[in-house]
């Protein structure tokens, strides 16, 4: 079993309330009924505070990651009408769905909830204030938490989910749970993620864990393998700067390698200022498969969208 690195969309989601994108013409999103072809992506991006549906619709990315509210609440969600508009600008949309922690500012949240109460809710993260470790094997998890936030994403019509939080099973490991178990309950609730959205907007939607490169490695064979084949794009932060050692890079590296040649679609975010951009798509270059680079920025906050 390996640790993969500490995740940062959960920050910047907190503090809500590879070649140059491409610029030639877009083809339109894949069609309801057949499982998502992300082949012809060659660049994406994430903004999870503020994004601006005009801006994006103007951008050159293929793939986008946003989240389903400008503001995290219900208020400031985005409507139907404003995802279409950018997937009509030939771009795949993907609501970020964090799957490992609640956050007391999100319209789920309600008076009274605190730790053991409900018993879903864990530990406070002590990284992130007002987000709590979540016991996701939990059926009220998902009938309180995650199929609500799920039905949002699925009503104003995303293209797929962004899941975040995957390594919280390592988290459960820690605190004396069994390790396998733990990973192949992960693997078990992205499945029911997939199945259930799938079941409403057909086999395109994508399905794309954010880091949790180990699941591979600490699931069963039989989920490990079930995880591999529910999912068309994995995540990845800080892959070739601010990592936590060379073992873990290189980890990391081998495990996405794996990925890849399932065909699975990978998508990489730095946190890094533009003065490293020829640098980075440098490194990327270098990778015997392909990654899609994301140059986010040095603060982390993933609060505009990189023009680059």
């Amino acid at each position: 079993m390996r640790r993969t690195c500490l995740c940062l969309f959960a920050l910047a989601s907190i503090c809500l309330a590879a070649p140059k994108a491409s610029k030639g013409p877009k083809k339109p999103p894949a069609p309801i009924g057949s499982r998502a072809d992300l082949s012809g992506a060659q660049s994406w991006a994430i903004q999870l505070q503020g994004a601006d549906i005009n801006e994006l619709v103007a951008s050159s990315y293929d793939i986008v990651v946003i989240d389903y509210s400008r503001d995290g609440t219900d208020a400031g969600a985005y409507s139907h009408a404003e995802i279409e508009s950018v997937r009509n600008s030939g771009k795949t949309v993907l609501a970020y769905l964090p799957l490992g922690e609640a956050s007391d500012f999100r319209f789920y949240w309600q008076d009274g909830w605190t730790v053991g109460h409900p018993a879903f809710i864990g530990s406070e993260n002590p990284n992130y204030p007002g987000t709590y470790k979540a016991r996701y094997w939990k059926r009220a998890w998902w009938r309180q938490v995650v199929r609500p936030h799920l039905d949002r994403i699925l009503d104003a019509g995303f293209d797929g989910v962004c899941l975040d939080s995957i390594d919280s099973y390592w988290f459960w490991f820690l605190q004396g749970e069994d390790p396998v178990e733990s990973a192949d309950r992960m693997a078990q609730l992205v499945r029911k993620v997939a199945e259930y959205a799938r079941a409403r907007l057909g086999e395109s939607f994508v399905v794309c864990p954010n880091n949790g490169l180990a699941m591979l490695d600490d699931a069963s064979t039989e989920w490990a393998a079930n995880y591999l084949s529910d999912i068309d794009a994995v995540a990845v932060e800080s892959l070739f700067y601010n990592y936590f050692s060379q073992a873990d890079q290189d980890y990391r590296l081998w495990k996405l390698e794996q990925f890849a040649s399932a065909g699975t679609k990978i998508l990489n975010a730095e946190y890094i200022d533009l003065a490293l951009l020829d640098e980075y798509f440098g490194m990327l270059a270098m990778q015997s498969f392909e990654i899609l680079g994301y140059p986010a920025g040095s603060d982390a906050l993933l609060d505009e969208l990189i023009v680059y």
